[in-house]
């Protein structure tokens, strides 16, 4: 992925993210500033899908400019204080969180200022699976907590040291439909031992675990529930040692090639560029001005593509 920021301990990596979501979580904990998951509820659960996500960044407005001009996100500044909390909108339709973290003191351009997007994934208790993320040699970052029309969230780190969260939301979970341009659609996670990773995923999501492809050399697999593919796990290639275990998050755009002219023009770069051997040529990663990591995707079901 992204070769910029270079190699990063467990140790650093868990302090960054853990201090960023924990400045999330804990304004929601003093006010009802988020928006529940379902709106209206759907009394319905879908374990193992990742139904929200957080953009933790040291300039929000920044953020919401890039966000809006990239994907046509709007935003509505939520809380008491509406400098900390954004939520991004998409016709209509809540599609993600910004929230507001200063840069450390004294952090330079790596990543101890670096913006982070960290998503949830329903589970039935999330005490009971937070546990059994520890018995496996994962580690609490934010304790379980109940968040004011958001249900109880926690923060994670799985055995790789790669952060995630955890949801039960109290309004239900969203139901399953296509993503449309400007929407969330895949979720990628790429770890020194694929194999190991997905029988981790595995019963954290009561996920069916299907090989995939190899990509090069590398092993690929697909986390499926419901009869839904959930996720994808790619093992990192032997030797890329600037590269670590992190999720990667997609959405979906209608030309990748024109999505990733307007990333440069609004002061994105270009991590990873379109392959002819990766979703023929139809995948890009990205950082926001802010260094999120993301992926642009270009799908459809019909004809294989939007282009």
């Amino acid at each position: 992925m992204d070769a910029r920021f270079g190699p990063v301990s467990r140790s650093s990596l868990l302090a960054v993210v853990g201090g960023a979501v924990l400045s999330v979580l804990g304004l929601a904990a003093g006010a009802t500033v988020v928006p529940p998951i379902s709106d209206p509820p759907t009394g319905e659960y879908r374990h193992g899908k990742f139904v929200w996500i957080d953009l933790v960044t040291a300039d929000l407005p920044a953020a919401e400019k890039f966000y809006g001009a990239m994907f046509g996100w709007t935003f509505a500044r939520l809380g008491p204080d509406p400098g900390r909390y954004s939520v991004a909108y998409l016709g209509g339709f809540p599609v993600a969180g910004l929230a507001a973290r200063p840069p450390a003191a004294g952090a330079k351009n790596g990543t101890a200022g670096r913006s982070w997007w960290i998503a949830f994934m329903s589970v039935s208790d999330v005490d009971r699976a937070a546990a059994d993320v520890v018995a496996k040699g994962g580690k609490v970052l934010i304790p379980a907590r109940n968040l004011d029309d958001r249900g109880r969230m926690a923060v994670l780190a799985d055995p790789d040291g790669a952060p995630f969260g955890l949801i039960r939301s109290s309004s239900g979970d969203p139901p399953d439909f296509r993503a449309e341009p400007g929407e969330w659609i895949w979720a990628v996670y790429q770890s020194t031992d694929a194999g190991s990773a997905a029988a981790f995923y595995q019963d954290l999501g009561n996920y069916e675990v299907v090989p995939g492809d190899q990509v090069g050399t590398a092993e690929t697999f697909s986390l499926q529930a419901e009869g839904y593919a959930r996720a994808s796990l790619v093992e990192i290639p032997a030797g890329r040692t600037e590269l670590r275990p992190e999720w990667l998050y997609f959405v979906r755009v209608r030309d990748v090639a024109v999505s990733l002219a307007r990333v440069v023009e609004l002061g994105g770069r270009v991590i990873a560029p379109p392959r002819p051997d990766l979703l023929d040529g139809r995948l890009a990663v990205i950082t926001d001005p802010g260094g999120a990591l993301l992926g642009l995707m270009a799908w459809d079901p019909g004809d294989g593509g939007d282009n």
